[in-house]
């Protein structure tokens, strides 16, 4: 009897000094794991697809270690304790997801890397060699759905142990993989909508729309000037450029949901205000499908021409491109650069024609054909244009729109379609319309804090945002708009805002306080999201601060953030209590 409990306690004396031995040789290649996928992604993101390889490599091994390390009964017995076997479980989904990354999604990212390399997709010309990237499609998609599985894996496994350092490891591993698995999503739709947008299965046309950030819209900047541009097996090339005045006018004919109609179709009495009729106002709903279906109509009913799809980008967008491409220069001498882009078009503009409004129009006009002529003849380093792009793809400042069901399904997946998702996440979303039809805009700084609290499956949510106008009143008159009308700020350079905040699917509001005092707001709803609109005046120099009370459901996942794209970046903090 007592030889027999004390082999088992020898036994049970080897398994623990075996778990604690393997554990800590593991915890040592899941580090280096965390690392490298922290620098393999980084490389991916570069553009610098053979240190990636190495990197992958280098990967592979430690992730095998690790997860032999935490194979095999006693491990496996281990995990199955009630409570005491967290612990383990959490280490054997980690180590298990990131041999499955390292086994499959890798190499399958490694053999598209071969197709992508920048001097394989990109022509001397600037134009896209579009057959390398539809064979590395079926890769990219392979990896991406592998890591999707891996991540799954591990974020289904304990999150609240009895030991903190394998919490750690877990977040921050998790946090890790979403990162990569968000750049490896970017690279699969890329890969498998470029060859038909880039005109490789038939040309395609595209509405193209200049936003101005100076007076702001629901989706960013007011649309102004715009161009078609064409696409033919991987060429791009622009056939005519237009001021606003083109369509401003052109009833698209459309007829949205009755939260659209709500929330937008109310700009004036008179109906010639509605987006879907007045272009200037077309893209008040930040959820650009809206916009981008309102011009296709609007050019098809001016011209006849049916076009493919549209695109919008606005100034700053366009500096980050010009920041790759390069300066151009104006047929009087005017050189346009990363630097200037953005004052030139949406400041300076308006002091130099202060008095002809038509002039200006040209002007800017002349700025959208010797940029945009810049950007398509760009033979600068493909990564980095790509890197430029997504930034403003991250920022709403770049967006595409597809007619081809397919391909529109696709780049729904990512930022760059500039929808507003149906989802259960938390949901932080702020649009901003300016009421003034001035360009105040280009003085306006904004704040968004969003705090969430409880662990229940409802939570208070408390948003506070905060508008400074910085404008003056010595401004031309067209920038300061129409102050001292009815239902404006009487004094001159005072600005105006509706602010709508986008709340998560399910929440109730239950109060709104401005500058301390209690208020009310609008309610309406658009892509399953309630949508809290208050009219904001915004004098001169004077913070204005709004703070909504909401109860929303807990959702899954963290927050996803929609940022309203400004001239000075809205700044956006987040504070979501811990729940496990």
């Amino acid at each position: 009897m007592l030889v027999g409990t004390g082999i088992g306690t020898l036994l049970l004396l080897a398994a623990v000094t075996w778990l604690l031995v393997s554990g800590l040789k593991a915890r040592t290649q899941l580090e280096a794991v965390r690392a490298q996928v922290r620098q393999l992604r980084a490389e991916i993101a570069a553009g610098d697809l053979s240190s990636a390889r190495r990197t992958a490599a280098q990967l592979h091994t430690h992730a095998e270690r690790a997860h032999a390390l935490t194979t095999g009964p006693v491990w496996s017995t281990a995990a199955a304790l009630p409570y005491f076997g967290d612990p383990a479980q959490t280490v054997r989904a980690i180590t298990s997801g990131v041999d499955k990354v390292a086994n499959s999604a890798l190499p399958q990212l490694i053999d598209a890397s071969r197709q992508l390399e920048p001097g394989t997709v990109r022509r001397r010309d600037g134009s896209l060699a579009l057959g390398p990237i539809e064979k590395a499609a079926p890769d990219l998609e392979r990896a991406t759905r592998t890591l999707r599985a891996a991540r799954r894996q591990i974020e289904n496994s304990p999150s609240s142990t009895w030991l903190g350092t394998v919490d750690t490891a877990r977040s921050d591993l998790a946090g890790q993989l979403h990162s990569l698995a968000s750049t490896l999503l970017s690279a699969d739709v890329a890969a498998r909508t470029l060859p038909t947008l880039f005109g490789g299965h038939g040309p395609k046309s595209y509405f193209v729309s200049f936003q101005n950030e100076a007076e702001l819209r629901g989706l960013g900047g007011l649309p102004g000037a715009f161009a078609i541009l064409k696409a033919d097996r991987g060429k791009l090339s622009f056939t005519r450029f237009e001021s606003d005045s083109a369509i401003m006018h052109v009833d698209s004919g459309l007829n949205f949901d009755a939260g659209f109609q709500r929330l937008y179709s109310r700009r004036g009495s008179d109906r010639v205000f509605d987006p879907t009729r007045l272009y200037v106002n077309s893209d008040d709903s930040p959820h650009f499908p809206y916009a981008a279906q309102i011009w296709l109509a609007q050019w098809e009913r001016k011209t006849g021409q049916r076009l493919d799809g549209a695109i919008t980008l606005d100034p700053t967008a366009v500096s980050y491109l010009l920041g790759v491409a390069g300066p151009t220069r104006l047929a009087d001498g005017t050189l346009v650069t990363a630097g200037n882009v953005v004052a030139l078009t949406q400041q300076a503009a308006y002091d130099r024609f202060a008095r002809d409004n038509s002039a200006r129009k040209v002007y800017l006009l002349d700025i959208a054909r010797a940029v945009s002529s810049r950007l398509i003849a760009a033979t600068a380093n493909t990564s980095a244009i790509v890197r430029a792009a997504a930034k403003a793809v991250g920022e709403h400042r770049l967006l595409v729109y597809s007619t081809d069901r397919a391909v529109e399904k696709q780049l729904q997946r990512t930022a760059i379609s500039g929808v507003v998702p149906r989802t259960d996440s938390p949901y932080v979303g702020l649009a901003l319309i300016n009421d003034m039809t001035g360009k105040l805009d280009y003085y306006l700084s904004a704040t968004l804090d969003w705090r969430r609290t409880g662990c229940g499956p409802t939570r208070t949510v408390t948003v506070t945002m905060t508008l400074t106008n910085h404008g003056r009143a010595a401004l031309p008159d067209y920038v300061v708009g129409r102050y001292g009308k009815p239902g404006h700020p009487k004094h001159r350079g005072d600005n105006q805002q509706v602010v709508d905040y986008f709340a998560t699917t399910g929440a109730l509001l239950t109060s709104v306080d401005i500058n301390g005092r209690p208020a009310g707001a609008s309610i309406a709803m658009l892509q399953s999201h309630p949508v809290y609109r208050v009219l904001l005046p915004l004098p001169h120099g004077v913070l204005q601060r709004i703070v909504l009370h909401l109860r929303e459901p807990a959702g899954s996942g963290g927050p996803v953030v929609r940022a309203q794209p400004m001239i000075r970046p809205l700044r956006v903090s987040l504070d979501d209590a811990r729940c496990d």
